[in-house]
């Protein structure tokens, strides 16, 4: 390799850690005028993209915790990392996006080494995972138009949610993109703005009807969820809306 190359490719890794810092810096700071952000992020002991798993962007995998006053937020924080290639994916943030889970159970206030276990996380976690196996799931939002407020779901199974979110044959639905009165929709990163996407768990009868009415009825169901000022919000004890 020349000495030109050298510099250049040296050069193009200086500015990507400058990205990834600054990228890690202003999502904390975002997320410290919603509420109260732990020092430390939840995160593996091993990587595990090492063993098969999805790699994320600049292979952090991490999550953070975001206590408010009657709520806690768990979010994923490195899926909008800058892609570790800047020669073959330059100036882009990742995957373009966050998700992030809004919660009322208290049990989330515990030691942050307990949240790993807790199934608010184990949701996110399956979520942003499939984000970072997907090829481009910003793409994917925007084909169905959740960039103009649209909303779209997906379903899961084999997850400890509380019984009353789970069918009968053991299907989980989640309403992702629910706007939230206090969450931006979006943030300004050094690359580009990315967008920051909300899960709210859905009860049996809501994820049938989800099922039955498609785009038109994730829309309903997501003013109605405003209607009842309920929003984004996973409560763990709600009656079902429909």
């Amino acid at each position: 390799m020349s000495l030109f190359l050298k510099w250049k490719q040296k050069k193009q890794e200086k500015e990507v850690e400058r990205v990834l810092e600054e990228s890690i810096s202003k999502r904390k700071d975002y997320w410290n005028t919603i509420g109260h952000v732990d020092g430390d992020v939840l995160t593996h002991l091993l990587n595990p993209m090492f063993f098969g798993g999805p790699a994320w962007p600049s292979g952090r995998q991490t999550f953070i915790r975001v206590q408010k006053t009657e709520t806690v937020i768990l979010a994923s924080d490195g899926l909008s990392d800058p892609f570790q290639s800047p020669e073959e994916k330059s100036r882009k943030q990742g995957k373009g996006l966050e998700f992030y889970i809004e919660c009322d159970d208290e049990s989330l206030r515990g030691p942050l080494s307990d949240i790993q276990d807790h199934w608010a996380f184990d949701l996110l976690y399956q979520m942003s995972q499939n984000a970072a196996a997907h090829p481009n799931m910003l793409e994917l939002f925007m084909k169905h138009d959740i960039l103009s407020h649209d909303i779209l779901s997906i379903e899961f199974t084999d997850l400890d949610v509380p019984s009353h979110f789970v069918n009968e044959n053991g299907e989980i639905g989640v309403l992702l993109g629910v706007q939230s009165p206090s969450v931006s929709a979006s943030l300004s990163l050094p690359y580009q703005s990315i967008k920051l996407i909300s899960m709210k768990l859905l009860t049996p009868n809501e994820l049938e009807y989800v099922r039955e009415q498609g785009a038109q009825g994730r829309r309903q169901l997501a003013e109605t969820f405003q209607l009842s000022k309920s929003y984004h919000i996973t409560l763990t004890k709600r009656e079902s809306l429909i």
